[in-house]
């Protein structure tokens, strides 16, 4: 097996040597256009390959890198892009192992344009396609569709980090495809425009069905492991446990001078099969959310889309083994405190307090949490007071504890 990383940055111009121009569709119009329009593919059969669906997708959407791809794959199923094994040095194709094709210009920053496939456990078939444009102006996207074979038809669906939020604000992003020993990852590259800050890697990890968040980190590879070792970070640190779990941190990303540190959450259940499942990574630049929170009550976040923004201190919640409480301060102002809910681990659920100042006492016989928070006198200065909450985040009551 060919254990080589292929990383795919897409571009697609409007034209290119070799491509009468009216063959091409402006990357713009593909941009506007793809989510709208399905594509009905010939006859491909259960499982086709990365070029089967590349071809229907170029019927509909030519582009000059798809064109090029398939004027020299043909109708093989692997072509190297080594030049000494007959290879153009631009293209690669792969069917046979890993479904995916791509087209690289070079340096010349003309055009670059990759695709993959993923089985999905359904019986469908996902295509992704990456396309990048550099001239006449800079503009990169990716596409995706649902292949059906019981109708031969590619449905367009919603990229799976749409809700994505970069840890820098003004960052590049790039797209990347993997393939080998990789987990099937499709990889946000974050840089900086000025390199204030190291380039980031954000792993979306192919579950079966869909591509799902898998965590942050300054590699674009991870380590090799087999799939009976245990993922859990060599680094991690045991954080809290209850009878059901145990929960680790390990760090994403070390602090800098202008960034606070990023942490991986993991946790192990502690049953026979002793599981380790990633959590999520902290986003300290993750959004606030205080307006959302007048009427006094928690509310849902997602471990998703980096609302989770500190995990500075973690602690089991007494009566209940699924639930552990997190909190810290990533604005260097309030204390940021949450619940999360790993009673299924294939759903995790969070929320967020309105408290501002962190963890007080729980009440293991009413099933309370005490927070505090701070509240401003209308003649200036400032006093905290103590907020009860139910465990799933209603308010019930406060009290002043004293004048700051």
């Amino acid at each position: 097996m060919r254990k080589t990383l292929f990383i795919s940055f897409c571009v697609l111009l409007v034209c290119c040597a070799g491509a009468p121009k009216s063959e091409v569709v402006n990357i713009a119009a593909i941009r506007d256009g793809w989510r709208g329009k399905t594509i009905a593919t010939k006859n491909l059969g259960a499982q086709p390959n990365v070029m089967q669906l590349l071809k229907a997708f170029n019927e509909v959407w030519p582009s000059a890198g798809a064109d090029s791809i398939i004027t020299e794959a043909g109708d093989r199923l692997f072509v190297s892009n080594d030049i000494t094994e007959g290879g153009s040095g631009k293209v690669f194709v792969d069917c046979e192992d890993f479904n995916v094709a791509s087209y690289d210009h070079g340096d010349t920053g003309d055009q670059r344009t990759g695709a993959r496939t993923y089985s999905r456990e359904n019986g469908h078939t996902l295509f992704a396609m990456l396309l990048e444009q550099v001239n006449p102006e800079e503009i990169e996207f990716c596409c995706f569709y649902d292949y059906d074979p019981s109708t031969g038809v590619m449905t367009p669906e919603d990229e799976p980090y749409a809700d994505f939020k970069p840890q820098h604000e003004g960052s590049i992003l790039t797209y990347w495809l993997t393939e080998g020993d990789y987990d099937q990852d499709i990889i946000i590259v974050e840089t900086s425009p000025d390199d204030s800050y190291p380039t980031l890697y954000h792993h979306f990890t192919f579950n079966g069905m869909k591509h799902v968040f898998s965590g942050s980190s300054n590699e674009y590879i991870y380590p090799e492991y087999d799939e009976d070792d245990d993922p859990l970070p060599y680094d991690a640190t045991l954080r809290a446990e209850s009878s059901h779990y145990r929960f680790y941190t390990s760090v994403a990303r070390p602090a800098s001078e202008e960034d606070p540190e990023v942490l991986a959450l993991w946790i192990k259940d502690r049953g026979e099969a002793e599981e380790t499942r990633w959590i999520c990574t902290t986003f300290a630049s993750s959004e606030p959310k205080w307006s959302l929170m007048k009427d006094g009550n928690a509310i849902a976040v997602s471990i998703d889309s980096g609302d989770i923004a500190c995990a500075e201190n973690i602690l089991p919640v007494p009566w209940n083994a699924d639930l552990f409480y997190v909190d810290g301060c990533p604005d260097a102002r309030n204390i940021w405190s949450y619940i999360l809910d790993f009673s299924d681990p294939d759903d995790i659920k969070a929320i967020q307090f309105p408290s501002t100042e962190g963890f007080i006492s729980f009440d293991s016989e009413k099933r309370q949490i005490h927070l505090g928070a701070y509240r401003y006198h209308e003649e200036g200065g400032r006093y905290s007071v103590e907020q009860v909450y139910s465990i799933d985040g209603k308010f019930i009551s406060e009290k002043v504890l004293g004048d700051e």
